[in-house]
């Protein structure tokens, strides 16, 4: 069988290029993080984030600063991963974060608003369907490149005690191709196909709660709560069309259903503290437990039926009776549990200027086991330095009733070799070996008003 093979082709080939695949971190917030001075100090910020972070890290945050904030910052992250020896080709990771914190007062109650927005700066979204037997940087392959928005509210209904709830929003997709015409078997030159593709791309959201606790000027603790994301897209590919040999058409019907996770987030809790044990010297730490456990397959559910009348043809097909699909394959995930710490050094201050030096570090166990079967996710552990500086331009007056904040940080991350070895001496992929480095850079211009 060769034109209808041709035409069944044609539709897996872009039914495979445009489905949807699972991912682990779901969001560029879960991979890069939100706001240039967070990613600096490694995330560690959920016991006294009050800038734009506050949408991502900590919604409580969002009523804890003075007054308004608005934010405007470029994030970047190269990768370096290599699969034996190979460089693994993952795209860069970069993008736009835009933000405004609201702290507002009415009387004597306390509240504010805030919105935090993500735009990848090469594509709005990036989705790549998982090939099986193909090795995959899952978490860092296409997870970052996806659009995220996040609006938030808070409340002081006391003066040590913020509050904070919100929503994030994500898109997924149901996709439709269509393809239909004439197939000549022996004078390709006369085949006419016809294709349409239709996308509709829908809102989903999950939800956000923190508090944070001020019990000193010197000392916040911090707890957030983030909801699961399971996203789910479904392509649906049909070929309607006829295979021509001389003058005698047989028609032909080709379908395939693919259902999948194109984005997973676990659900999450993060206790933080942040202290300034000497003056100019503030040290912070957060612990996220991951619910990775509950991890859906990332395998993809496919249905595919190929029918064809063979009967008015003069030549042999061999058409199989039966064309199997893909079903779901656990993935025996593990909950992981990731630390944080951030430490931020005031290095110079007068009347006008403050610079502040930071260093952020961050632990990431992979939630994967080792492949030793069919499924081939290779991440590993990620131990990720960042250093960085702030500088806050004060001494604006009148022209601006508060200061400038301008932020930059250096980012280094180390994911060492891990060794994947299969059970079967005959697999198809057979062992491997993965690791390597990323290199992350980002700044940032913050407005504060107070």
């Amino acid at each position: 069988m060769v034109t209808p093979v041709r035409l069944a082709s044609v539709a897996l080939a872009l039914s495979l290029l445009l489905g949807l695949s699972g991912q682990a971190h779901a969001t560029p917030g879960d991979t890069l993080g939100i706001g240039t001075r967070n990613i600096n100090l490694g995330g560690a910020v959920t016991a006294d984030v009050e800038d734009v972070g506050g949408n991502y890290y900590n919604p409580a945050g969002i009523v804890r600063g003075p007054g308004l904030r608005l934010s405007l910052s470029y994030v970047s992250m190269n990768s370096a991963l290599e699969i034996n020896g190979n460089d693994s080709n993952v795209e860069r990771m970069s993008g736009i974060t835009l933000g405004i914190v609201a702290p507002l007062q009415i009387g004597s109650f306390r509240f504010g608003f805030g919105l935090g927005v993500h735009l990848p700066d090469q594509r709005l979204s990036r989705t790549r369907s998982t090939i099986q037997s193909r090795p995959r940087w899952e978490r860092y392959d296409t997870r970052p490149h996806k659009v995220f928005l996040s609006t938030n509210i808070a409340f002081r209904p006391i003066d040590w005690l913020l509050i904070g709830v919100g929503i994030t929003f994500q898109s997924p997709s149901d996709l439709q191709l269509v393809i239909d015409g004439d197939a000549d078997l022996f004078r390709v030159s006369s085949t006419r196909l016809r294709h349409q593709f239709e996308g509709d791309l829908t809102s989903t959201r999950y939800p956000q709660v923190g508090t944070q606790i001020i019990a000193s000027e010197n000392l916040s603790f911090g707890i957030s709560w983030r909801g699961a994301l399971n996203l789910r897209n479904r392509l649906a590919a049909t070929v309607d069309g006829n295979v021509v040999v001389g003058s005698v058409r047989a028609p032909l019907d080709f379908s395939l259903i693919s259902d999948s996770v194109s984005t997973y987030m676990p659900q999450q809790l993060t206790l933080g503290v942040a202290a300034h044990p000497v003056e100019r010297l503030r040290v912070s730490m957060d612990l996220t437990w991951m619910d990775w456990s509950k991890h859906p397959s990332l395998i993809p559910t496919e249905e595919i039926t190929l029918m064809i009348d063979l009967s008015q043809l003069p030549v042999m097909l061999d058409i199989p009776e039966e064309i199997g699909g893909r079903s779901p394959i656990p993935m025996n995930m593990r909950d992981t549990l990731v630390p944080r710490v951030g430490i931020e050094f005031d290095a110079f201050q007068n009347d006008s200027i403050l610079v502040q030096a930071r260093l952020g570090y961050v632990y990431e166990g992979t939630p994967f086991p080792i492949q030793r079967g069919a499924t081939n996710f290779v991440d590993s552990d990620r131990h990720t330095i960042s250093l960085g500086a702030g500088v806050r331009l004060s001494d604006l007056r009148p022209t601006l009733p508060g200061y400038l904040q301008l932020d930059a940080y250096f980012q280094y991350a180390y994911l060492p070799t891990r060794n994947h070895q299969k059970d079967s001496l005959v697999d198809p992929v057979g062992d491997y070996r993965a690791g390597g480095q990323q290199f992350g850079f980002g700044a940032s211009l913050e407005v504060v008003f107070e």
